[in-house]
């Protein structure tokens, strides 16, 4: 599958991106494409990765990324001192460093984070577009659609009715209910989030009381598995809620199926979300893994 340059396209912003060329110094400032890119083209193009890409608590992809000589942040001096031929940016970037760069010409394009795994599929197939390698795109797709199909394989011996409920839980008190990625590896893991009743914000993100924890009272509770800036916030977050006098009332912590899941894995929205769903389906129902 050929792809013809120059390529007009528009980004998640909806603003027009022409990329004259297929991109030879790649700059990459998202987890997403952090992830994907290393499947897609040789390292040799990627000039350099967002600054958590080689921090193996919240990416996949650290030890391939330590390799890439930039780990940079949305700064537009350093970033055109690079020269690049195309820079990803998230949705959430700072608008007015975005234009600095549009404005000195680079081709920038913005991606928004996907919350269903269809979603991530069809951003996998637009980068790889771009990039100028379709068909290493179909094949990353080919190979998450094998790995979700295995786990539907073996969630299909579970008895109707049977599905366990789960809820995340962070430090700062919230969830992820309808809408969130979060959701989706939920859904597609056999479990049912209980949290789907709550109302969320645009991030799916939704408030979560102590008291209302109590009440949603799931099977398994799931906790951070890092915590920007606090090296041991992680662990010090899961004895606090295990040693808790009023949380001991919880079914998951009587029943000890209260974990602290992998970063890299529980809030990715690359094509590891098909790890992250096997982790939490292993996880919930270990015996349909023997």
């Amino acid at each position: 599958m050929d792809v013809r340059y120059p390529l007009v396209l528009e980004d998640d912003q909806g603003f027009r991106v022409r990329i004259a060329k297929p991109p030879e110094r790649i700059v990459s400032l998202t987890q997403f494409t952090d992830e994907l890119l290393f499947e897609l083209v040789d390292p040799s193009r990627l000039l350099g990765v967002s600054a958590f890409a080689e921090d193996p608590q919240i990416s996949n992809v650290a030890g391939r990324a330590a390799a890439v000589p930039h780990k940079l942040s949305l700064n537009p001096e350093v970033i055109l001192a690079l020269r690049p031929d195309l820079v990803f940016v998230a949705n959430w970037s700072e608008a007015d460093k975005v234009r600095l760069l549009r404005d000195a010409g680079v081709p920038v394009f913005l991606v928004a984070s996907a919350a269903t795994a269809a979603a991530v599929q069809e951003k996998i197939r637009r980068v790889a577009r771009i990039v100028g390698e379709p068909d290493r795109g179909e094949a990353v797709i080919a190979r998450m659609n094998a790995r979700l199909q295995e786990v539907s394989r073996r969630l299909a011996a579970l008895p109707a009715g049977s599905r366990l409920s789960v809820l995340d839980y962070t430090v700062w008190g919230s969830t992820q209910g309808k809408g969130s990625s979060w959701a989706e590896v939920v859904r597609l893991a056999g479990l049912r989030n209980a949290a789907d009743a709550l109302p969320v914000d645009a991030w799916g993100q939704a408030p979560l009381s102590r008291e209302m924890l109590l009440e949603l009272d799931p099977d398994i509770l799931i906790l951070p598995g890092w915590v920007y800036g606090q090296p041991q916030g992680a662990q010090a977050f899961w004895r606090q809620v295990t040693s808790d006098p009023v949380l001991k009332r919880l079914k998951a912590v009587r029943a000890a199926r209260v974990y602290s899941m992998p970063e890299n894995l529980k809030t990715t929205t690359s094509q590891y979300l098909a790890d992250a769903v096997e982790y939490l389906a292993r996880t919930a129902y270990p015996e349909l893994f023997r």
